[in-house]
């Protein structure tokens, strides 16, 4: 893959890159009094442009490597089948429709569903979708700064710069949220097609139809995969995407070891441990335990570490090293991306008071504990053989526990995502194992995926029982959005007809997702009002006396729209305002309340 002078090269300038940047942290930033300080105005730009440039060097490199990895790819594709010739796209979609009806069905309706849900009327993409409005809709390639703000200046000691950015894109290409659902649902079955493809290529049962929908099943209805996937908030969805295609041409690189899937195999690996901090787990922990295990000589045809064999072991393991050590492009991406600029801002990392704070798994979470510890049982009994199953599920596992040392870990949290990825993929693994036997012996494979698919929407039916389950989660997302939705647009009739009635508008918000004002800006009002709830201050921030402390008077509005119970849990006193709207009420959002003295 890679020649010894090339990766020589490659050590000599990381070893370089690694001095220059300890180089600024231990000395020039601590002993800098030529630097600015980092609350002035030149500290604040000196460090945006640090950031600035940094960040367009390392997306210019990623980009150079990902378009020579995809060129590699194209390039061993021709090489090892010249004389290959692909049906259309459009006529290999048809082609697979016909061949997997009722995974096509349940497709459709599962989008169906998500587009009945699309709005950016949810928590960070209501600050995020306020750039896109700007300059009438006619600038829309224009940099999102709320995006690029999110992820590339941070300077927490965070570190995902590419998390978002396909939203970046999306927004760029259309402003309707339906498209970007589409594009969700897009993404799912994909993920889906992909996974149950491994499975088969895992259990050497590919030509068994019921896995795809069994799979499907059992992810699309999974409360993490909806938390998820009926959203556009969470980076999971395409550490999600990516990961499945990791593992599908791991898999097939496993048994084939064509050089083609060697490279699309590096490739999601590569920009995968940028979309999430965590996220290098999932990528770099499976083929480091398939390293372990050959040297081990738990692999069949793999050979041992030796002296005597180092040449040919490099060779066996070229794809697990060059994964592994897309390690040290990560740290040293963060060195300098993350860590130098936070370091001279001086803040603390980011939710450090969550780490360790909970874990809470799943049944799904305990098949996979369980299947791994039998699995581990096998192996050390030489009853079976180590395998990519046991390398994948070694990565969620850490993953897993990696989310718990940082902010905790539930199961049913769009975090966990990529651990039921995984759970899901031994869950169907178990399905096929129990049931070739049965093949076998001559059983009616029809009367077989049937049974597979009724036990795979029985697991879903006793998760829906349990009142926490997918449908839970979706309906409280779907109230959340309307009561937002529906207090909006009631905030501006009201303050439409104030204003033909000749009234100042005052309107008054407190601590919301609402607080880049967006939404807010355009509504008619004389002043916007922020309430510090903690500090008990109203301070103006458009309008009239915009940057003023404001006191209330009578016939002002107080909204709240998300806020929820921070008003109650503040003891704010209500009783100078008269509730005049109310979505609904056994929710804590969805008021909009006057002034009556």
């Amino acid at each position: 893959m890679f020649g010894s002078t090339t990766v020589r090269w490659l050590g000599v300038l990381w070893l370089l890159l690694i001095g220059i940047g300890l180089f600024a942290i231990l000395i020039l930033i601590p002993s800098g009094t030529w630097l600015p300080e980092v609350a002035s105005e030149s500290g604040k730009l000196l460090l945006k442009r640090y950031n600035a440039i940094s960040h367009l060097f390392f997306l210019l490199l990623l980009t150079a490597t990902c378009l020579f990895l995809l060129h590699k790819a194209q390039s061993e594709t021709v090489t090892q089948y010249p004389t290959e010739k692909n049906a259309g796209s459009i006529k290999r979609i048809l082609q697979w429709v016909r061949r997997h009806p009722l995974a096509s069905g349940l497709f459709a309706f599962y989008a169906s569903l998500m587009l009945q849900q699309a709005s950016w009327f949810y928590k960070e993409i209501i600050s995020w979708y306020k750039d896109i409005h700007t300059d009438h809709l006619l600038n829309n390639f224009a940099l999102r700064w709320e995006l690029v703000k999110e992820t590339m200046f941070r300077n927490d000691f965070r570190f995902f710069p590419l998390s978002h950015q396909d939203l970046h894109i999306l927004s760029w290409l259309t402003p309707y949220v339906s498209i970007w659902m589409l594009v969700n649902a897009a993404e799912l079955v994909t993920i889906c097609i992909l996974s149950a493809k491994t499975a088969g290529e895992l259990s050497n049962r590919s030509n068994r139809k019921e896995i795809l929908l069994v799979f499907s099943i059992l992810f699309l209805f999974d409360t993490a995969t909806g938390f998820t996937f009926f959203q556009f908030i969470y980076s999971e969805r395409i550490v999600a995407l990516l990961f499945a295609i990791y593992i599908y041409f791991y898999s097939h690189y496993w048994k084939s070891k064509r050089s083609r899937d060697q490279y699309l195999t590096i490739l999601p690996a590569l920009v995968g441990i940028f979309f999430k901090d965590t996220g290098f787990i999932l990528f770099t922990m499976p083929p480091m335990f398939v390293l372990l295990a050959g040297c081990s000589g738990a692999l069949a045809g793999r050979p041992k570490l030796s002296r005597k064999t180092l040449e040919a072991w490099i060779n066996a393991y070229r794809l697990e090293i060059c994964l592994i050590s897309l390690i040290f492009v990560l740290a040293i991406s963060f060195l300098f991306l993350s860590y130098i600029p936070s370091f001279y801002h001086g803040n603390n990392a980011y939710d450090s008071a969550l780490r360790f704070s909970r874990f809470e798994s799943d049944y799904r979470f305990g098949i996979l504990m369980l299947t791994m510890a039998t699995r581990s049982i096998l192996i050390c009994l030489r009853k079976v053989r180590f395998s990519l199953l046991d390398a994948f599920n070694i990565g969620a596992l850490a993953y897993a526990l990696g989310l718990f040392a940082l902010v905790g870990f539930r199961s049913s949290n769009y975090m966990a995502l990529p651990v039921q990825l995984i759970a899901t993929l031994n869950l169907t693994m178990l399905w096929i194992w129990a049931t070739t036997p049965l093949i076998h012996k001559g059983g009616n494979t029809k009367l077989i995926g049937i049974a597979g698919v009724v036990a795979s929407s029985c697991l879903i039916g006793i998760e829906h029982l349990e009142g926490k389950g997918f449908n839970h989660r979706i309906s409280k997302m779907k109230v959340d959005q309307e009561s937002w939705v529906q207090t909006y647009d009631r905030l501006r009739t009201i303050t439409t007809n104030a204003r033909q009635n000749g009234e100042e508008i005052n309107i008054i918000y407190s601590k919301s997702w609402f607080r880049n004002r967006g939404p807010l800006e355009r509504l008619n009002f004389d002043r916007l009002i922020y309430f510090d709830l903690e500090d008990d201050v109203y301070t103006v921030m458009e309008g009239v006396g915009k940057g003023s402390y404001y006191s209330p008077v009578k016939g002002d509005f107080l909204v709240n729209i998300d806020t929820g119970k921070r008003l109650a849990t503040h003891h704010i006193d209500m009783t100078a305002y008269r509730e005049i709207y109310n979505y609904n009420p056994n929710e804590n959002n969805g008021k909009i309340f006057r002034r009556i003295q």
